[in-house]
C-alpha cells in the first residue's frame, strides 16, 4: 500500500513471462470525490491533451470494456466502489527546502497550466463543487461549528475566531472570481510538492506532474499559491502550538519557476491575484481541516484524533505570517514578473 491523504493506493507488480510491469491501483475516496467517474474522465481528457503536446504524465489505463478508465465494483457490503489504474513512474527523493528543486517543481506546474490554455474549461466536470471557493469553505466551517456533531467546538473556538478575523482578506479573490473578474483556466488545483515526481537526481530533475484528481476550471493564482503554501514555509513549535513563517528564498524560487511558463499568457488581473491568493489558499485549508475535525474526520486521513485540528493550527500560523508580510511578498513577486516581461 502507498501513501496519500485521500485515495487508497496500491503498488501492484504483474509478471508477464520474464518481464514485470508495475502499476498504481487506486480506490477513489467517494467521500472526497463524490463524482468519481467524472473525476477520472477529467483526468483522461487533461492527461491526453498534455501527452499530445509532449508533456509527460502518468498514463491512465482503460480498464473497462467500454474503454472507460475506471471500473465499478461492489465490495463485500454491496457498496459500489470506483477503481482506476495508472502507470507507475519511478522517482527520486529530493530536498523540498532546496530553492533549485522548488523552481523546477513550480516550472512543471506552470508548464502544464500553460499547455492547457487552449483546452476549453467547459469540457471539464466540476467534480468537487467550490473546491477553491474560499468564501464557500468559510460557510462550511461556520455550519460545522454550529452543528458541532462531535462536541469538539469548545476546544477550537480560538481557531475559529482567528479565521474569522482574516475572512475579508482571505475571501477577496474567490468573490472576485465568482463575479467574473478573472479568466477561467484549466488548472491542477492541488499543486503541492508531492504531486510532482522527480525522475532524475540531477538538474533540471525531469519533474512529472501527477494526481489530476482535482483538475477543473480555475485560475492560475490558486495553482501558484498552493505551491507556496505547500513548501515555502518554515515550521516549528509543537503540534498544539505550531509556528510557521514564509521562507522568502523558497517563495522567490516558486515565483520564478511558475512565472517562467505563464507570464506570457497571464492577464494583469490574474497577475495581481497571485500574492492575495497565497493567503486565500492557506486560510482556506485551515478552514477545511477545522471543518473536517468538527465533522468527525470524514475527508482527510488521520493518524491520531487531533491531527486535523493540529493541521488547522499550523495553517493558521502560516496565514497570520502571510498577512504580516504581504508587502514583502508582493515586492518579490513583482520583481520576478518584471524580469519576464
Amino acid at each position: 500500500m502507498c501513501g496519500g491523504n485521500v485515495n487508497l493506493t496500491y503498488k501492484v507488480t504483474v509478471r508477464d513471462g520474464a518481464s514485470f510491469q508495475t502499476y498504481l491501483v487506486q480506490k477513489i475516496n467517494q467521500n472526497a470525490m463524490p463524482s468519481a467517474k467524472e473525476c477520472v474522465r477529467n483526468m483522461a481528457l487533461v492527461t491526453d491533451h498534455l501527452q499530445r503536446k509532449g508533456i509527460r504524465t502518468a498514463k491512465l489505463y482503460a480498464v473497462a470494456r467500454s474503454g472507460e478508465r475506471f471500473v465499478s465494483v461492489k465490495n463485500a457490503s454491496g457498496e459500489e466502489e470506483e477503481w482506476r489504474v495508472e502507470e507507475y513512474l519511478p522517482s527520486v527523493a529530493l530536498n523540498q527546502e532546496n530553492p533549485d528543486v522548488l523552481r523546477e517543481m513550480a516550472r512543471a506546474f506552470g508548464r502544464c497550466d500553460a499547455a492547457l490554455a487552449d483546452l476549453d474549461a467547459a469540457k471539464l466536470h466540476e467534480t468537487v463543487r467550490g473546491f477553491h471557493d474560499t468564501y464557500a469553505r468559510y460557510r462550511q466551517l461556520y455550519a460545522a461549528a454550529e452543528a458541532d456533531v462531535c462536541s469538539r467546538m469548545r476546544g477550537v473556538s480560538c481557531e475559529l475566531a482567528q479565521l474569522k478575523a482574516m475572512e475579508q482578506d482571505a475571501c477577496e479573490v474567490s468573490l472576485r472570481y465568482a463575479a467574473g473578474e478573472y479568466s477561467v483556466r484549466v488548472t491542477h488545483n492541488d499543486t503541492k510538492f508531492n504531486n510532482v515526481l522527480f525522475t532524475s537526481a540531477n538538474p533540471p530533475y525531469d519533474p512529472v506532474v501527477i494526481d489530476f484528481d482535482t483538475v477543473m476550471a480555475g485560475m492560475y493564482a490558486y495553482d501558484f499559491a498552493d505551491s507556496v503554501r505547500s513548501v515555502a514555509k518554515v515550521t516549528g513549535g509543537s503540534a498544539e502550538h505550531p509556528t510557521a513563517v514564509i521562507d522568502l528564498a523558497r517563495f522567490r524560487a516558486i515565483a520564478e519557476g511558475y512565472v517562467s511558463e505563464t507570464a506570457a499568457i497571464m492577464t494583469p488581473a490574474e497577475s495581481e491575484a497571485m500574492v492575495p491568493c497565497v493567503l486565500a489558499v492557506t486560510a482556506e485549508l485551515a478552514a477545511r481541516y477545522l471543518t473536517d475535525y468538527l465533522e468527525g474526520d470524514r475527508y482527510f486521513k488521520i493518524a491520531y484524533p487531533e491531527q486535523n485540528r493540529d493541521k488547522a493550527r499550523l495553517n493558521l500560523a502560516l496565514a497570520q505570517d502571510i498577512v504580516r508580510r504581504r508587502a514583502e511578498l508582493t515586492e518579490i513577486y513583482e520583481e520576478v514578473l518584471k524580469k519576464r516581461r
